[in-house]
């Protein structure tokens, strides 16, 4: 499914599209930070649950792929030493902003995450919240975060879920099929009246308009981030620990979390927060990975 994208064809289409960037068009550049903040958090409620930002006070942490460092903040906040990278320079730049903005205290530098420009053994922490199936080469990313743990170091990655009901229903099944709908008159706006993102719908037109047929992995690649994304790839729990394990990674633990009720419009926001819950812990779009780099008591 990589063989056919670049890093170079990934790094342009991040830096034009910094990761939430779109979510707030507020000028004053503080409040513009901050409403993305208020966004990210209130739309996945799980990362802060599923990330420990607070357990990191005083640690050396990495972030591979920080977008516009909203999470990176979080770790600032708790008292981390925080660094993050990301491959484009426009995501970077915003980080940077920020952090500047809000006043804390950490660097964004732009760095390929497979091959990382850090000493071995320099961090105690790496987070990777969405890149490792971004990237064309996931198990160079991640042998490059245990080269610079320190031996009993943690890592915590989310990639997206195969046994998701957003995989498995909606990207295999029903929007892989019913999109062909949205090239027919009055489509788009009806939909959007019930509460789909209109441009994105649109989108989706004009991709029916202009690719009738595509393989399954380019199908999967446009409509994880969206129809312009160019890589995106799922995983299941299997082919995570397989792929952590290949790194050379201990205690590895995974769980899913996260059904986006916004994919199903007016129906999705009716569902109740518990049942939401509840069915994104075993169905959800997000999977969370935890590991450890072995120590010498591992027997490494």
């Amino acid at each position: 499914m990589t063989a056919e994208v670049t890093l170079d064809v990934v790094r342009e289409f991040w830096s034009e599209h910094p990761c939430d960037s779109d979510r707030s068009v507020a000028e004053d550049r503080r409040r513009y930070f901050e409403e993305i903040e208020d966004w990210r958090y209130s739309e996945h409620p799980s990362i802060i649950a599923a990330a420990h930002f607070t357990d990191f006070a005083g640690a050396d942490v990495l972030e591979i792929g920080c977008g516009v460092g909203t999470d990176g903040r979080q770790f600032m906040r708790a008292g981390a030493s925080y660094t993050g990278i990301n491959l484009d320079a426009g995501s970077t730049a915003l980080a940077n902003e920020a952090i500047h903005t809000l006043g804390l205290k950490g660097q964004v530098l732009q760095m390929n995450g497979e091959q990382l420009g850090f000493p071995d053994h320099s961090f105690d922490h790496v987070y990777m919240m969405g890149i490792l199936m971004a990237t064309p080469h996931p198990e160079s990313m991640l042998s490059e975060a245990l080269r610079v743990l320190r031996p009993g170091g943690s890592i915590c990655a989310m990639v997206y879920n195969r046994s998701s009901v957003n995989y498995r229903i909606e990207i295999l099944g029903l929007r892989r099929f019913l999109r062909y709908l949205l090239v027919l008159p009055g489509v788009v706006p009806l939909l959007a009246r019930t509460g789909f993102h209109r441009e994105l719908l649109r989108k989706h037109r004009d991709l029916v308009l202009k690719r009738p047929w595509m393989s399954t992995n380019e199908w999967v690649n446009l409509n994880t981030d969206g129809p312009e994304c160019p890589l995106s790839g799922v995983y299941s729990a299997l082919e995570v620990h397989h792929m952590f394990s290949n790194a050379g990674f201990v205690k590895i633990e995974t769980f899913v979390r996260f059904l986006n009720r916004h994919h199903y419009g007016a129906l999705g926001r009716l569902l109740p927060d518990r049942l939401a819950e509840n069915l994104g812990s075993r169905w959800g779009w997000h999977r969370w990975v935890w590991a450890r780099k072995p120590t010498l008591d591992d027997g490494d």
